[in-house]
């Protein structure tokens, strides 16, 4: 179909910058206000946008369990993973190093997802993430000595709240509509984080135009539009196709991190880029010769008559 031929490569162009921004300005952000703060804007302007995002498109609301889901979804992919990533951040960890942490949730996401959703994994993806895991390690292997200490327990907390979130959500809430998803999602962070803000003594705006700025950039960017792509490309493709795209975050960041927090390029930082590119490559399935199955990772069974049909679980994969 020629839409989709150019439709997800689009996306993926898309998702990858806009992820990596976070990072970039989550650390601007922490300089301007504390962390709870700017979660609570972050979910704020986030909602805002969706909920203007669903008055036009008046997606389907959620059924029975699925309102559950997406809160538990919320709790892991908004809350646990943002607050612990800005923590760290606050805390002094570079934002390169952050991505470099939060960069090995794909490799988990990809080991953990034949055994939670039923999808084969095959060799190629299996390699390919190992190979972009590499490049990920080579961008920032120089941040690892830099005697972060205790600070550097948040964005790792951060990282395994990113990868269960990513896997409950392809799981739970793949059929739920995409604006829906996040409208609900952003609503219960938002929810979760004014419950306890009272409590934490901590100023509510941004007190300069800079961290109005770094907040909107998160709410509006980062949160609904990068969401909304990595929902979309979990629905069109499998959790190893965004686990592999996430490959290229920490390389993206560190680039973005030269004119924008003055981080100096290294060689180092270049050759990491290549390797993540050749294990997103890989991992896709589109390596020459084909090691094992696509990058929907397709398990099979056979039916009558030895025709191969896709299971339940491979049509939700």
């Amino acid at each position: 179909m020629p839409r989709s031929r150019w439709l997800v490569p689009a996306l993926s162009v898309l998702f990858v910058p806009l992820w990596a921004s976070g990072f970039i300005a989550g650390k601007i952000a922490t300089g301007y206000l504390e962390v709870p703060a700017v979660l609570l804007w972050r979910f704020v302007i986030a909602l805002a946008v969706m909920l203007a995002a669903a008055a036009v498109l008046r997606p389907a609301l959620p059924v029975g369990r699925a309102w559950l889901h997406l809160a538990v979804t919320a709790l892991l992919l908004q809350v646990g993973q943002f607050s612990f990533v800005y923590s760290g951040l606050a805390a002094g960890v570079p934002a390169g190093l952050s991505s470099l942490i939060l960069g090995m949730a794909p490799l988990l996401v990809g080991l953990l997802t034949p055994l939670l959703l039923a999808t084969r994994l095959g060799v190629a993806p299996v390699i390919g993430l190992l190979i972009g895991a590499t490049g990920v390690y080579v961008v920032l292997a120089d941040d690892l000595g830099g005697g972060l200490g205790w600070s550097v327990v948040f964005p790792v907390f951060g990282m395994l709240a990113l990868t269960a979130g990513t896997l409950y959500q392809k799981r739970f809430n793949d059929r739920t509509p995409v604006v829906t998803s996040v409208v609900v999602q952003m609503a219960t962070s938002l929810v979760a984080t004014l419950a306890v803000f009272p409590f934490l003594g901590v100023a509510w705006l941004p007190p300069t135009l800079g961290g109005w700025l770094a907040v909107g950039w998160l709410g509006v960017i980062n949160s609904a539009g990068a969401f909304v792509l990595m929902f979309l490309l979990l629905r069109m493709r499998s959790t190893v196709y965004v686990s592999s795209l996430l490959n290229l975050v920490p390389a993206t960041t560190a680039l973005g991190a030269v004119p924008v927090l003055g981080e100096p390029l290294t060689p180092q930082a270049l050759l990491g880029l290549a390797i993540a590119l050749v294990g997103m490559f890989v991992g896709l399935g589109r390596f020459p010769g084909g090691l094992g199955p696509g990058p929907a990772g397709t398990r099979h069974r056979t039916g009558a008559g030895g025709d191969r049909r896709p299971t339940a679980l491979t049509r939700r994969a």
